[in-house]
């Protein structure tokens, strides 16, 4: 029987092992993450991967189970031609009273939005039981979080007559509509999608917790950008069964009242180099925050 010497043997598992981790290595395995907690109940993973190109990401958590945690959408305007008042992420979280927020959904940039600063929306949105707007052409998923709470995964109905029916139907209180439905039941429905994108994501876990996504995307050498697909692996391994894309590209924004001032910062940094004002935000307030 031949025998093989211990030293190269030894060659031989390491570089087995060394094989198998880089097959394996993806988003969870070759990441950094920096984790904390900045209000009860809530978990914040920053991370950067190298793998499988640049990606810079901001998660977060929120426990829906305990109280004092309430959501909060853009809501109308008091312009009889327009919809809502556009502004960027952190004055939204500024001026609600929020503590963590994201952009939300899809808008229109018109001469008259940039002027005016008031603009209309594309998509479904409601805020506090009210509608901004209707479903419009192209979005078909929404995400409706109730007064209580519950969050439904939703869709237009074929039929719809209203504007604004969906399918499982609900009492909409606070909806987004998005433009990728990532995750449905726990299976990942997203397919593709550009590599370069920065990104904007909700999902919620079987345990009852909304998950906040950003990633970054058109900074070579920060964070180059990320599939739909991508996004959803990431969602998914944070316990997403259902998640759902919003407004990405520059609108890209996560802020955060963590400091001991309050005062709102952005997490991320957006490709425009600046924020940019959106028609849609979704915030949460976290009335117990230690």
């Amino acid at each position: 029987m031949s025998s093989i010497p211990l030293g190269r043997k030894f060659a031989m598992n390491a570089a087995a092992m060394i094989s198998a981790v880089a097959l394996l290595c993806g988003f969870a395995l070759c990441a950094a993450d920096t984790e904390s907690t900045p209000f009860t109940g809530v978990r914040y993973v920053h991370r950067h991967t190298a793998e499988p190109r640049e990606i810079d990401m901001h998660i977060v958590l929120v426990d829906l189970n305990r109280p004092g945690v309430k959501i909060q959408t853009t809501g109308p305007n008091d312009d009889p031609d327009t919809q809502t008042d556009f502004e960027t992420t952190r004055q939204f979280v500024k001026r609600t009273g929020t503590h963590i927020g994201v952009n939300g959904g899809f808008f229109g940039y018109t001469c008259k939005a940039v002027e005016t600063g008031k603009g209309d929306l594309c998509s479904l949105a409601v805020s506090d039981g009210k509608l901004v707007c209707g479903w419009g052409n192209n979005q078909h998923d929404a995400v409706n979080i109730g007064a209580d709470n519950a969050v439904t995964f939703v869709r237009r109905t074929q039929d719809d007559k209203t504007g604004s029916a969906t399918n499982p139907e609900v009492k909409l209180y606070n909806a987004i509509a998005g433009n990728v439905r990532l995750i449905e039941s726990g299976k990942i429905l997203a397919k593709g999608g550009n590599p370069t994108y920065p990104q904007t994501a909700v999902g919620h876990t079987v345990d009852h917790r909304l998950i906040l996504f950003v990633s970054d995307g058109r900074q070579p050498g920060f964070s180059e950008g990320m599939t739909y697909e991508e996004m959803a692996g990431v969602l998914k391994e944070f316990g997403a069964v259902d998640a759902i894309a919003f407004d990405g590209g520059g609108s890209a924004t996560m802020v955060m009242a963590d400091g001991q001032d309050g005062v709102p910062r952005v997490l991320n940094r957006p490709s425009d180099g600046t924020e940019r004002a959106v028609g849609n935000n979704l915030g949460v307030i976290i009335s117990d925050k230690r």
